[in-house]
């Protein structure tokens, strides 16, 4: 069993311990006389995107031409301070174009909103207590132990509930109470639940600043036209008092998003308190007796997009609870366990590096509380964790800042964790194909930079030099196709998978252009993150665009032959292919036909092609990393360090001796008291929520334990010698289940079970060869060539590799 454990009061909740069943997240934290408990929910949404504030987005005609014959320059997200070095018929147009969105820049919202707390609160005429304070992974269970010497003892366990049910249920007791606290009709605790008056940006902004000096929302202030959601009320719904917070009317409810927090104990009296007309909500949870020494609280948060809606949802809970809450309750409490159970049976680690283990462990436990494959998944930042406002809305930013959290799931055998990526997407699918279709000309489907779990209208990021940036749309679809690589489900390819991919490919097979050259050519589009910058050639077959349109046209060729159609696509698509725009003469580049193949297989995101960038493993020379290494961007956190870790896997230039102790060191350094890795500096951007890119930490730790990117399973490929470790039921591509160890620097105890009967291909891990024996003890054949043993596989049967 794994724990994270703190033995101080925790003070942010971004820093909290989490549970949760991958909708319904809570942070658990502190202040100097009360336990909070901060709910967040995936679907909990300040949806407003105001459109009619914007210009007609872009098309892709007018900014080829303003590049091309206007020579647009513009400056970040100044507004009006965008020119057309060669002039330009249409000053308000150009600038319009040239500026960020203003549905982006100039309103706080979309963004996730905080649902809302819990407390517990003791009398404050006690001192600061004694606080221990653990979570247990593999029961997704958080204990609290609250003490002062000579005094009463606060015991509190709770979990979140299972799914469908989104519920917290504490249970706590009080021990050796009455020897230093006051009688008299008080009781010893009692609970508030709460939500409160959603603050103007003007304050937001006040506070980063004040806190951190990062300017944020400037823009939103100078439009002056900024609002606050309803204030949140007390009521009764389905015959219970609850707390309610409603939403402006959105695309998808008509009469606006709501939800509630409705609690449920049999300890405590429910009794609305006066706030008097400051525009909080709150309830407390209360009984004048001071022999209440133990119960059980609940509190239930039904939302808009379930099934049943608020009333319907909450009227099954209820009915689910049953007429004796406290034995409902204790029921729900189980299944939170037993999902638990369920989740960690399907793989494990362990390593003498216990940092490592740790951090895999943490990770893992706090994704799950998280993520889940049957709801939308959160956007930047944990649900349980923002504050009123987040930086860059929250949103799905589709390069490594969201996609990087989802690249070890189907590895560590989570396949639901990794499906959690694609509920929230189909929004942006949807409305991407509209896109494509109204502002590029084209078929297939569009993906910009950012979106929204959640229906819209049209473009949500229209205008700008970051609103027409081709490779995004590749980006999206690797994650589709490593789903199939990993589970060869031609199910899910199918129904799910493979249109998303062709609509990429086939977007990508519109916007090309084939010149007199006889290649086919992209513009306009940038790289990375970039402004105008009135030279063509910056816009015009950027590296990162090229090699996203081959990756995504090969993957989709290969798709379309899984599933036997689409032949006159796949003709399309390769033509496209064999007559690209060359950006990387791999013979030029003195590549090996090993590197080209690793060139072809990896997507993009992990291809080091630049000069000096990938080392040759035998080469390399000094660490990776060091605990000592500005590791990213923001100054403290790890945010990017997954991202650069893979290039260097994936291009077999990491050595494990050298760098797994500043792996362990970084992981061990930035790690909050709830376990997850900081991704950005509380320095230089305050508490504004734990954003979630760190996260994908788990990849880089998997794949130094066994990868399979090119089709070829390795085991313990980039691991230390000199750390002993093991994994149970990782998975492969090809839908592996590989387990194994590593002992004195020896790989032992290899098995692999083979879920689709796919032939297996895998490195031998041993210098004199091996033997594979089936699960009858028969050896079979098995060719070799260059070190990779090659054998087939019956579905559902078990293989033991053996040295020789």
């Amino acid at each position: 069993m794994h724990t994270i454990e703190f033995d101080r009061l925790i003070l942010e909740p971004e820093d909290g311990m989490m549970i949760g069943n991958g909708d319904l997240s809570v942070s658990i934290y502190q202040a100097a006389d009360e336990i909070r408990w901060r709910f967040g929910k995936n679907d909990v949404w300040d949806r407003r995107l105001d459109l009619d504030a914007c210009p007609k987005p872009a098309h892709i005609k007018e900014i080829a031409h303003g590049i091309r014959d206007e020579g647009w320059v513009s400056h970040e997200y100044v507004y009006g301070d965008a020119e057309a070095e060669k002039g330009t018929d249409d000053a308000k147009r150009m600038k319009e174009l040239c500026d960020g969105y203003p549905a982006y820049a100039l309103r706080p919202y979309p963004c996730p909103k905080p649902v809302g707390e819990l407390a517990l609160r003791w009398p404050a005429d006690l001192s600061t207590p004694y606080i221990n304070q653990r979570v247990h992974i593999e029961k997704g269970e958080v204990e609290i132990e609250i003490w002062w010497p000579d005094g009463p003892k606060i015991i509190c366990n709770c979990v979140v509930s299972g799914p469908p049910t989104n519920a917290l249920i504490i249970n706590w007791r009080v021990e050796n109470w009455g020897r230093t606290t006051k009688k008299g009709g008080f009781p010893p605790v009692w609970f508030s639940l709460y939500r409160w008056p959603d603050p103007s940006v003007e304050s937001a902004a006040a506070r980063l600043y004040k806190r951190a000096r990062y300017k944020y929302y400037w823009g939103s202030i100078d439009s002056g036209e900024c609002t606050t959601l309803p204030d949140p009320t007390v009521t009764e719904i389905a015959g219970r008092t609850v707390i309610e917070q409603t939403f402006y009317p959105d695309v998808e409810f008509e009469e606006g998003f709501r939800y509630a927090m409705a609690p449920f104990t049999s300890d405590f009296d429910i009794e609305e308190v006066d706030t008097f007309g400051t525009g909080e909500a709150h309830l407390h949870l209360f009984r004048e007796k001071d022999d209440v020494l133990s119960g059980t609280v609940g509190v239930v948060v039904p939302t808009s997009t379930d099934a049943g809606g608020v009333e319907g949802e909450l009227k099954r809970v209820i009915d689910e609870i049953g007429a004796d809450e406290a034995a409902g309750l204790a029921k729900l409490f189980a299944t939170g366990h037993a999902y638990a159970d369920e989740f960690w049976s399907r793989s494990k680690m362990e390593t003498a590096d216990k940092g490592i283990e740790q951090c895999w462990y943490n990770t893992l436990h706090i994704r799950r509380s998280a993520y889940r494959g049957d709801v939308p998944c959160p956007g930047l930042a944990l649900p349980s964790t923002v504050q009123d406002y987040s930086l860059w809305h929250g949103d799905y930013h589709m390069n490594f800042n969201f996609q990087q959290v989802f690249w070890g799931d189907y590895q560590a055998n989570q396949v639901d964790l990794g499906d959690s990526y694609f509920p929230g997407m189909a929004h942006m699918v949807n409305v991407g194909r509209k896109i494509a279709r109204d502002y590029w000309d084209s078929r297939g489907m569009y993906i910009s930079l950012a979106g929204y779990p959640f229906p819209v209208a049209d473009d949500v990021y229209g205008t700008g030099p970051l609103a027409r940036m081709a490779y995004m749309t590749g980006w999206v679809t690797n994650h589709y196709w490593r789903r199939y690589l990993y589970t060869v489900d031609k199910a899910w390819l199918a129904e799910t998978g493979y249109p998303v991919i062709r609509d990429g490919a086939l977007f990508y097979a519109d916007m090309l252009e084939k010149w007199d050259d006889g290649k086919y050519h992209a513009f306009p589009s940038c790289q990375g993150e970039s402004y105008y910058t009135g030279k063509v050639e910056d816009y015009l077959d950027q590296p990162q665009v090229i090699r996203h349109i081959q990756y995504c046209f090969r993957s989709a060729i290969l798709a379309a032959q899984a599933l036997g159609i689409d032949a006159e696509f796949q003709a399309e698509w390769q033509d496209r292919l064999d007559n690209l725009v060359v950006v990387d003469d791999l013979d030029a580049l003195g590549y090996s036909e090993e590197e080209k193949h690793r060139y072809r297989v990896n997507p993009p995101a992990f291809v080091a092609v630049d000069a000096g960038t990938a080392i040759p493993r035998g080469q390399q020379e000094k660490p990776w990393l060091t605990c000592d290494t500005d590791c990213n961007m923001w100054v403290g956190g790890v945010n990017m360090m997954p991202w650069w870790g893979m290039i260097s896997l994936h291009n077999r230039c990491f050595r494990g001796d050298l760098s797994l102790p500043g792996i362990s060191g970084v992981v061990t350094r930035w790690m909050v008291p709830g376990g997850a890795l900081r991704a950005m500096s509380v320095g230089s951007h305050s508490y504004i929520g734990a954003y979630g890119e760190s996260l994908g930490i788990v990849a880089l730790i998997q794949e130094l334990l066994m990868q399979s990117w090119d089709g070829v399973i390795r085991l313990f490929p980039d691991w230390s010698p000199d750390t002993d470790a093991k994994f149970d039921t990782f998975r492969a591509e090809g839908a592996f289940l590989i387990s194994a160890a590593q002992r004195d620097g020896k790989t032992c105890d290899v098995s692999i079970i083979s879920e689709m009967g796919q032939p297996c291909k895998i490195e031998c891990p041993w210098d004199d060869g091996m033997t594979v024996v089936d699960q009858s003890g028969k050896s079979l054949d098995a060719g070799t060539v260059n070190g990779v043993y090659s054998f087939d596989t019956t579905a559902g049967a078990t293989y033991e590799l053996q040295p020789k």
